[in-house]
C-alpha cells in the first residue's frame, strides 16, 4: 500500500493546526517545504514531532556538501524521515547527503525534475539512474514514469501534484488521481490543494487514504 503524505504549503499556525486535527489519523506523512517554514518558524515541525507523525522535508537541496550536511542533521532533530535532493546538484552532494541522512535512519529521494517542467522521458530515466549510482533507493517524479522507472532501477517513487479532479492540473504537467497513481506504482503520493484548500479536509484525506 502506498504512502499518503500531506503537503503543509500553508500561510498559518492556524491552518496548520485545523489541517493537521482534521486529517491526522488518514496521513503517513507530512511535507513540510518553504512555504510553511517562511510562514510559521519551526514550530510545525516541533508540533509533528511531539506527536510522533513522520516528517518528509521537501526543500531540493542544491548546495555545497557541508552546508546539506549541517541541514540534514539539524532537520534530524525533528521526526524528518525524508529530504529531496537535487540530482542535478552532482555526485558529491547527493552521496554526501545520503550519507548524512542515513546515520539518522533517513532517506534522500532525487529530484528529477520539478513536476511544473516539460518532460523526457529518456532524461528522467536517465537522472534516476544516476540517484540510484549515487546511494539513493527514493526519487521524486511525475506518477506516470513510476512503473518504467521500478521495472529498470527498483528504485521507490514519490509522486506529487496528485489530484482528485482528472482536469484540475494546476501548474503540475503530469497529474494523475492517487488510484491510476497507485496502479502506476507509485510508492508515496503527495497531495497537497485537493486537501489544504478543501471545505472538508477530513473528508478528502478519508477518501484518499481508502483509494489507496
Amino acid at each position: 500500500m502506498a504512502l499518503f503524505c500531506v503537503a503543509l504549503d500553508i500561510d498559518s499556525k492556524e491552518k496548520f493546526e485545523l489541517i493537521f486535527g482534521e486529517t491526522s489519523e488518514f496521513v503517513d506523512i507530512y511535507k513540510i517545504g518553504p512555504v510553511i517554514l517562511s510562514s510559521c518558524g519551526l514550530e510545525p515541525l516541533e508540533r509533528l514531532t511531539q506527536l510522533k507523525k513522520d516528517i518528509f522535508v521537501d526543500l531540493k537541496f542544491f548546495d555545497i556538501p557541508s552546508v546539506v550536511c549541517r541541514a540534514i542533521r539539524n532537520f534530524c532533530e525533528f521526526n524528518s524521515k525524508f529530504f529531496t535532493v537535487h540530482i542535478s546538484a552532482g555526485e558529491k552532494i547527493f552521496r554526501s547527503a545520503v550519507e548524512e541522512a542515513s546515520k539518522f535512519q533517513a532517506y534522500v529521494a532525487g529530484v528529477t525534475l520539478l513536476t511544473s517542467s516539460d518532460y523526457d522521458e529518456n532524461l528522467i530515466l536517465s537522472m534516476a539512474e544516476k540517484a540510484k549510482i549515487w546511494g539513493a533507493s527514493w526519487v521524486v517524479c511525475p506518477p506516470v514514469f513510476a512503473r518504467k522507472i521500478k521495472e529498470n532501477l527498483e528504485l521507490k517513487i514519490i509522486s506529487p501534484g496528485i489530484r482528485i479532479d482528472k482536469n484540475e492540473k494546476d501548474d503540475h504537467s503530469l497529474s494523475l488521481t492517487p488510484c491510476e497513481a497507485v496502479k502506476q506504482g507509485v510508492d508515496m503520493i503527495v497531495v497537497g490543494r485537493p486537501v489544504i484548500f478543501s471545505e472538508n479536509p477530513k473528508i478528502v484525506a478519508q477518501k484518499i487514504k481508502r483509494e489507496i
